[in-house]
């Protein structure tokens, strides 16, 4: 499938795992497909990521913190004995300030080598099973358009198909909508055809 992705779609994927990667999250997701399209000024579109207001640093700051407890569940966690401002400043004494704001720190270099000459090597961060479907379903965009190449374009729409609940979260942090996103997208399409 990836010999139909455009250059800035191909170049979309490598950045998707390079921020999962950055992030040490364990898969790339959906979310990162998202953020790596971001990233890439110019490409179709990223104006429309852009006049929502979706930025790099905002997306980045609402991938870094996914799933973020807010005070309806600290209050069912309470209702367990748990008090996350307890274990919050629990974390904060026994590592420093911050400690569970900032990921894990990277493996020390070279911790995969093969032999004393090779350059450390990147551990492979497979694809989750929203951006598996992501990519599937940007294929269907794609065709459905009567397009011969999947773009960036085609990425942003199969993402705002996605029926699940972690990608709309993701979306309303940024102020928008799976639905506001694809019409966006879509009327910045037909105004380029």
């Amino acid at each position: 499938m990836f010999e139909r992705f455009t250059k800035e779609a191909r170049i979309a994927v490598v950045v998707a795992q390079e921020e999962a990667r950055l992030l040490n999250h364990p898969r790339i997701g959906a979310e990162h497909l998202l953020l790596a399209i971001t990233t890439r000024t110019g490409a179709p579109g990223t104006g429309t990521l852009a006049r929502l207001g979706i930025t790099p640093d905002a997306c980045r700051a609402a991938v870094r913190t996914p799933d973020s407890l807010d005070e309806e569940d600290a209050e069912a966690l309470r209702h367990l004995g748990i008090d996350l401002d307890a274990v919050r400043a629990s974390a904060e004494t026994a590592f420093g300030p911050g400690a569970l704001d900032r990921p894990p720190s990277a493996p020390p270099r070279g911790w995969l080598r093969r032999g004393s000459t090779s350059k450390p090597q990147k551990p492979h961060i497979p694809f989750n099973t929203s951006a598996k479907q992501a990519l599937e379903r940007s294929l269907r965009e794609a065709l459905e358009r009567k397009d011969n190449r999947i773009g960036t374009e085609h990425v942003l729409l199969g993402i705002t198909a996605l029926d699940d609940l972690s990608t709309a979260g993701l979306l309303r942090s940024l102020g928008t909508t799976p639905r506001d996103l694809r019409a966006g997208v879509l009327e910045d399409l037909r105004a380029v055809a």
